[in-house]
Parts: structure tokens; C-alpha cells; sequence
């Protein structure tokens, strides 16, 4: 995975509404696209965010559009619907930001970012996949609104047990891997802070890490199944089993009501899919603002920034995970065990209110993400001031050695021209003696056969 090269075209997004592959199909769509990039890129603030991004969430707006249209066409001959129609699209943008949609959702596009994917549709398919039970349950409440109300209680325990065991395990479990990706993140930073700039990986390699840790092996053939956005909606499908947030109670509330009353299934139907749309809008426009924020091309270039925006991002995704799905697991043996106390009366109301708690998460992450930003400045000049001392003391002894090697040189050079000189006063000495030898008178001896008269045998001349 390349994560700090977003304008890389490795693991495009097949399921993307700008997906390179549907506009080569096409001339039109092509030559299309082309100019809306064009256009895009002109825009002040929409400019900075990919393309692709902006084109996932205006095709929500213009699908939402639509929605309305249609629904304002029957609704016209049909007015007496028109607050409870209100009423359903809003209740499906306040679903959308339960505590458990976007914490999956970021953590799944974390993930998909994390191999190398850059997937805007995570938040669409997951809502897509949430909004289809609801649909079903609504149509079947709708069409047996006296059979199935004195039953749907006992419907609603077994499936709020099933969706928040699946929902709490599956945040905790990618919580648990995101903290790996944590780690790597910060093992990589200490690499770029604590050694020389020049021997640093910021130049020329990309940082790549898996997007998971131990625990990936225990759970691989799970999580391989989740290799592409469009995967999401059968996630999507098992949270929505849970019908433990008022919203989705509520809409089932209205088609029974209206179905009791004698309105006609077909009319019924405007609330689930005005709740579809409200929702999948929201839960889109969040996947895509956070791949963008993952993969922010303004800061490409920078490793550094890059990695110091990724830790924040990350941590907050990872206390997020972790504290939501803690949540869960206790609403969960709240419901199976029923315990009494103060503790538990917190949770339960933790549970009531997932709303909140979601408005919050989105709010921690623009609160992080500013102070992040105030804070980077004066953090990033202190980095420089280090890694330039390193600089500079590196250079200095570069400096030394290059001064002791000159040193060494020019000692050898004198040493040998200091042999040559003896060398040279030496033949001179040995010449001139022999000269002087030559001009001395010399005394020879001469060995001459011992007599008997003469004791010396030895004459000198």
C-alpha cells in the first residue's frame, strides 16, 4: 500500500461513480468527466478535495433530489403525509450519525486506504446494505400491521442481540488492528525525527504498511472478504438486524400506523426510502470526507506532515472504535443480563442516545483535526531546528575528516621528501670522503718470511 503518494492510481475504487474504466466506455463520459475536473479544480475550497470525493457526494444530493421529486408528486395528491414524510428523511440523516455507522465506517476506509486502495464508497454501500433491512421490515410490518405488532418485541430482542454482538465485535476487533497501524505510523515518525535527513526515508521511498497485526491472522478469511467498498453492504446487512436506535423503531412505527389506517403499501413505501436516501447521503458524504483527509494530496510531498496528520487521525479513529464498541458490549449484557446500578442506568443511557454520541465523534474529529493544525506550526519548527542541528554537525564532522586526511597526506609527502634529503647528504658525505682518501699519502703493510735473526718478520715502509 502506498499511503503517502495519494495521486497514485494504485487500488482505484472500482465501485466509484468517476471510476476510470466507466468513462473509457464512453466518449461522452469521458469528455464529461474531463470538464468537470476542469470545472472542479476552478471552484475555491471544493477545489482541494479529489475529484472523486466531490463527485460521489454531489451524485447523493442529485439521487436526493430526485427522491424528493418523486415523492413530491405523490405527496401532492397525498398532503396529509407530508410532515410524516418530513419526518422519515429526517429520521434517517439522524441515523446516519449513530455512534456504530461512523465508526465502521471510518474504520473500514482507513483500512482499504491502509492496502493501498482509495475507496469514497464505504459509507454508501454500508447504508445501502443497513437501509435494506429496514426497507424489508417495514414492507412486512406494513403489509401484516396487526399479525406482526404483538410480535415484532420478541423480533427486535433476538436482532438487537445479533446486530450489536456483530457491530461491537467488528469495531473493537478493527480497533484493535488500527492501533497496529498506529504503531506503524509512529515507529515510522521516530525513523524520519532520529536520523540524518539526508540517510532518511523521506526522499524517493514510500512508507507502506499492512493494514493489519497479530490478531489479522486469527480473523483473516473474515476480513479478506471485506477487500473492496461494495463489501461493506452485507456489513451494512448485519448491523441493520440490531433495530436498537429509536430512528429505525420509530419509522417502523409510522408504516404500521399508516398501514393500520388504511394507506396503501405503495404509499407506505415513501418512508423507508426517504430514509435511505437521508441516510446513505450523510453516511456517504462522511467515508469520502474522511478518504479524503487520509489521502490529503496538499500535504503529499511533506512525509512528515503526512505522518503527523495520519497519527492524529488515526488515534482519534482508534479511541472512537474502541470506546464505541466497549459501549456496545455493555448495552449488550444490559439487555441479556438486565444488572441493576448507577453504572448501568450511564449505559443505558449511553445506549438511548447513539445520536449524540455520533454528532460527537464527527465533532472530535473537526476539534483534533483544528487543534492538530493549530498545533503543527510551532511543533514543525522545533522538528526543523533538530534536524538542522543534525545537519549541521554532520557537516562539521565531515569537515574534520576531510581536514585529518589533508593532514595525513601532507606528513607522508614530508616524511618522504625528509628520506630523500638523507638519502642524498649520505652519497654526498661518501664522495667526498673518498676524495679525501685519495689525496692523503697511505701507509701499506707488507707480511714478509721469518728469519731466524729477526724476531718481527715485519717491515715497515
Amino acid at each position: 500500500m502506498d499511503l503517502m503518494n495519494p495521486s497514485s492510481d494504485t487500488g482505484r475504487d472500482p465501485s466509484g461513480p468517476t471510476g476510470s474504466d466507466n468513462a473509457s466506455d464512453s466518449p461522452l463520459l469521458s469528455r464529461l468527466s474531463h470538464k468537470a475536473e476542469r470545472y472542479h479544480a476552478r471552484v475555491p475550497g471544493i477545489g482541494r478535495l479529489p475529484f472523486r470525493v466531490v463527485a460521489i457526494i454531489a451524485t447523493l444530493i442529485f439521487v436526493n433530489a430526485l427522491v424528493w421529486a418523486a415523492c413530491g408528486v405523490v405527496l401532492h395528491y397525498n398532503t396529509s403525509l407530508v410532515s410524516t414524510a418530513l419526518l422519515s428523511y429526517t429520521l434517517g440523516l439522524r441515523h446516519a450519525l449513530d455512534a456504530d455507522h461512523i465508526s465502521a465506517i471510518d474504520l473500514m476506509t482507513r483500512r482499504l486506504i491502509a492496502s493501498g486502495q482509495k475507496p469514497v464508497t464505504v459509507g454508501m454501500f454500508f447504508s445501502l446494505g443497513h437501509s435494506t433491512i429496514v426497507v424489508i421490515t417495514s414492507i412486512v410490518v406494513a403489509a401484516t400491521a396487526s399479525a406482526v405488532s404483538s410480535k415484532f418485541d420478541s423480533f427486535s430482542r433476538v436482532g438487537g442481540i445479533i446486530g450489536t454482538s456483530i457491530s461491537a465485535g467488528f469495531l473493537l476487533i478493527l480497533g484493535i488492528l488500527n492501533m497496529y497501524i498506529l504503531y506503524k505510523l509512529v515507529q515510522h515518525m521516530r525513523v524520519l525525527l532520529y536520523t540524518h535527513p539526508s540517510s532518511s526515508p523521506e526522499s524517493g521511498d514510500n512508507f507502506k504498511i499492512q493494514g493489519a497485526g497479530c490478531l489479522f491472522h486469527l480473523f483473516k478469511r473474515a476480513f479478506a472478504l471485506i477487500d473492496r467498498p461494495w463489501k461493506m453492504y452485507p456489513l451494512g446487512v448485519l448491523f441493520g438486524l440490531g433495530f436498537d436506535t429509536s430512528s429505525e423503531i420509530a419509522l417502523l412505527g409510522i408504516s404500521s400506523l399508516q398501514a393500520a389506517s388504511g394507506t396503501s403499501i405503495w404509499l407506505i413505501l415513501i418512508f423507508p426510502i426517504l430514509f435511505t436516501a437521508g441516510m446513505c447521503l450523510l453516511d456517504t458524504t462522511d467515508g469520502a470526507l474522511m478518504m479524503a483527509l487520509y489521502t490529503s494530496t496538499s500535504l503529499a510531498r511533506d512525509q512528515i506532515a503526512v505522518l503527523y496528520y495520519s497519527i492524529v487521525l488515526t488515534g482519534v479513529t482508534v479511541a472512537v472504535a474502541v470506546a464505541i464498541g466497549t459501549i456496545q458490549m455493555l448495552n449488550l449484557v444490559l439487555n441479556v443480563a438486565e444488572p441493576k446500578g448507577r453504572f448501568w442506568d450511564g449505559v443505558e443511557l449511553a445506549g438511548e442516545h447513539y445520536d449524540v454520541i455520533g454528532g460527537a465523534i464527527c465533532g472530535s474529529f473537526l476539534f483534533f483535526g483544528a487543534l492538530s493544525v493549530l498545533l503543527y506550526k510551532p511543533w514543525r519548527r522545533r522538528v526543523d531546528r533538530k534536524r538542522a542541528a543534525m545537519l549541521s554537525e554532520d557537516e562539521q564532522e565531515h569537515s574534520r575528516d576531510e581536514s585529518g586526511e589533508v593532514g595525513i597526506g601532507s606528513a607522508s609527502a614530508v616524511e618522504v621528501e625528509s628520506s630523500d634529503e638523507i638519502r642524498r647528504a649520505g652519497a654526498a658525505r661518501g664522495a667526498d670522503g673518498e676524495e679525501e682518501g685519495m689525496g692523503k699519502p697511505y701507509q701499506t703493510i707488507s707480511v714478509q718470511p721469518k728469519s731466524d735473526n729477526d724476531n718481527s718478520g715485519i717491515e715497515h715502509r
